[in-house]
């Protein structure tokens, strides 16, 4: 299920941080041109931190990528607060264990290129069965596994992807699971939340994307989104002066994260990254 979020990509607070994720499905283009705006955001947002998920072919494709995803990867790389991590359908389950291994042996062999820094930090996981199965939960026990011992970095973060609530034991074997993937117009705020599965709110995040309806677009992003239970969020669609002007005198609250700034900080990111 690739989809490309034309104007969000939304929070997860696994370890008590607050993080953007970005789905990536978008070729680099010409020395990573067509990336700039996430660049540009994350040089900006040195405060944020993000992770990056890189898709050349539904996987990683042959090795080495080619030069476009080099350039492009590699300069994601250069920024301390960013972490990319590979993608790697699962067709809910359908795809062979052995084609899982072999994709994160590709993803962990670009930390062996010697031209560029394109290692790969973790490992998202798409198309993720959510149904309550040992069978299932065996599947994506071994791949987060595999994961979490292949990729040779320090943080190995594994997501998981099921794009709608999960059942608890599926939490054991990632760091975040995305339990809302959908269109603005489907995102219902605290309702969607409410739905998500209880006692993991730390490990949840969201992904939204796509609205052809401008009036309800403007109305969620100047409007509050609580992010799975943590945080209230005003997500603005405007950079510079205008965009703090209409966010002025707002309230931006944080349970649990501490900082004030770091809510604005998130605010801004997510601003750049969709202008």
């Amino acid at each position: 299920m690739q989809l490309i979020p034309l104007f969000l990509y939304l929070f997860a607070l696994p370890a008590h941080s607050l993080f953007i994720l970005v789905p990536l499905y978008l070729y680099p283009g010409t020395s990573g041109s067509a990336w700039s705006n996430v660049t540009a955001a994350i040089a900006a947002n040195p405060k944020v931190n993000w992770q990056i998920i890189i898709n050349p072919n539904s996987g990683p494709g042959t090795y080495p990528p080619d030069a476009n995803y080099i350039a492009a990867v590699s300069k994601i790389n250069s920024y301390p607060n960013a972490l990319t991590l590979g993608y790697v359908d699962t067709d809910y389950t359908r795809v062979p264990y052995a084609t899982l291994t072999s994709q994160i042996d590709t993803y962990a062999k670009w930390s062996t290129y010697t031209q560029a820094n394109i290692s790969i930090s973790g490992i998202f996981f798409d198309d993720v069965n959510n149904t309550a199965a040992s069978a299932v939960y065996s599947y994506y026990q071994k791949a987060g596994t595999y994961a979490y011992n292949k990729i040779p970095s320090d943080i190995t973060p594994v997501v998981l992807n099921p794009g709608a609530p999960a059942p608890a034991p599926l939490f054991k074997y990632a760091d975040t699971v995305l339990e809302y993937e959908g269109t603005l117009q489907g995102y219902k705020d605290g309702t969607t939340i409410d739905t998500f599965t209880k006692g993991y709110n730390s490990q949840a995040a969201i992904v939204i994307h796509d609205t052809t309806d401008t009036a309800a677009r403007e109305s969620a992003i100047f409007g509050c989104f609580r992010c799975v239970g943590w945080l209230d969020a005003e997500l603005e669609d405007e950079t510079g002066e205008n965009w703090r002007k209409k966010r002025k005198g707002r309230r931006c609250s944080g349970k649990g994260l501490g900082a004030r700034n770091e809510c604005e900080h998130v605010y801004l990111a997510v601003a750049l990254i969709s202008a």
